[in-house]
């Protein structure tokens, strides 16, 4: 349990869900196709109903990785995308939200990522929600290492911060778990009972996770420029 507000206690992550030989597939998929020319719909997310059968490599991990979500059974779909950046970029803070609706922040139940690599800078939560108003107080850091998968509230504030040079990137799979759909994706009709998850032969232990304190990141004022703009969607 960590020590903070009663969102970040619900952050977890778990070392080793995925052999090794799948992660070296889904990082040359990723990193491949981060390569090539865009095409039509590149760089966008995709939906996967969770009752449909698995048929990509990356479906597959995700019925896998279902079987680390609390309170699975309550998730209709995965929101899922990739990324493979320079181990020097990071991301901004955010809030993840159903781009679809511009009124309000409409954020999914949990949020997940799939490290593939150990390169790059640690992904770090925040206690802010986008009803926040006040600065964040405490935060947690989950750093990247081959077959971790960490997962927080989907309503909490979050981002990745640089890490040093590398020759190698950055390579992570995300994915976003919904009790309905996002107005932003279309769903095919539901199909019934979910199939079997893909289960691998894996020895799972738990991560060690590292308290944040935000203020060494940002000042109070900016934290709450920052939240009031994502909150607004500005």
């Amino acid at each position: 349990m960590i020590v903070g507000a009663s969102a970040l206690s619900r952050v977890s992550a778990f070392d080793n869900v995925v052999p090794a030989q799948v992660i070296g597939e889904l990082r040359a998929q990723i990193i491949e196709a981060q390569a090539r020319p865009p095409r039509p719909g590149d760089g966008r997310t995709h939906w996967y109903s969770l009752d449909a059968p698995a048929r990509l490599l990356f479906e597959q991990v995700i019925q896998h990785l279902r079987t680390f979500v609390p309170r699975a059974h309550e998730f209709v779909g995965a929101e899922w995308w990739f990324r493979a950046t320079t181990t020097d970029t990071g991301f901004p803070f955010h809030f993840d939200r159903d781009e679809g609706i511009r009124t309000s922040v409409v954020s999914p139940a949990l949020a997940s990522i799939l490290y593939l690599s150990n390169a790059g800078g640690p992904t770090v939560i925040l206690d802010a929600t986008p009803s926040r108003v006040s600065a964040p107080s405490a935060g947690i850091a989950v750093h990247p290492r081959p077959g971790r998968f960490g997962m927080f509230p989907g309503t909490l504030l979050h981002g990745v911060l640089p890490g040093p040079s590398s020759r190698w990137p950055r390579v992570t799979l995300l994915v976003n778990w919904w009790r309905s759909v996002p107005r932003m994706e279309s769903a095919p009709p539901h199909l019934g009972s979910a199939p079997p998850s893909a289960r691998w032969r894996v020895d799972v232990t738990r991560a060690k996770l590292e308290a944040i304190d935000p203020s060494r990141l940002l000042a109070k004022a900016a934290w709450r420029d920052l939240i009031s703009k994502q909150a607004t969607y500005r």
